[in-house]
């Protein structure tokens, strides 16, 4: 097998992953949503987080392989519009994942910090806060995954 093609399948392999990873850290948010007591809620962000680790793999892979893709098939970034954009929406979904992971972060550590009644007065409104911009993630997310799928199919069918 030529190495476009191999490099093609990767470039598969690691959307493959961002869409994996999406889904799975949904599911375990929504678990965390309905979790009884902060334990739970506790153990499920740590869920969460192992699920996110793999988001630096990904991205690395489908940075990679994009750009040996474009040198396969002997294109520059603003060749065509839609590459441009395409990568524009992986930057832009690549930075969100980054911010998340902080917030996500943070929360895990207040979500500890009340389990152990050490938290400060505001807690609750701040979790509260970080439980809706990590619900904004994954629409923001979920859009631009699709932005970059519809992206790709539009350039394959020869769109300019």
């Amino acid at each position: 097998m030529p190495f476009r093609e191999i490099n093609l399948v990767f470039h598969f392999i690691g959307f493959g992953l961002f869409v994996t990873i999406l889904i799975a850290a949904f599911i375990v948010e929504r678990q965390y949503r309905k979790a009884p007591d902060l334990l739970a809620k506790a153990t499920l962000l740590g869920v969460t987080r192992s699920i996110g680790l793999l988001s630096p793999f990904a991205v690395l892979l489908m940075l990679l392989t994009g750009i040996g893709n474009m040198h396969f098939l002997g294109i520059g970034l603003f060749d065509f519009g839609w590459l441009t954009a395409k990568v524009i929406f992986f930057a832009i979904a690549a930075v969100n994942g980054v911010l998340y992971g902080i917030r996500g972060r943070k929360r895990g550590a207040l979500i500890m910090r009340l389990a152990k009644g050490e938290a400060p007065a505001d807690a609750e409104a701040t979790i509260k806060d970080y439980d809706k911009q990590q619900w904004a993630f994954y629409v923001v997310n979920a859009i631009l995954l699709l932005l970059i799928v519809s992206l790709s199919v539009y350039g394959r069918l020869g769109g300019q």
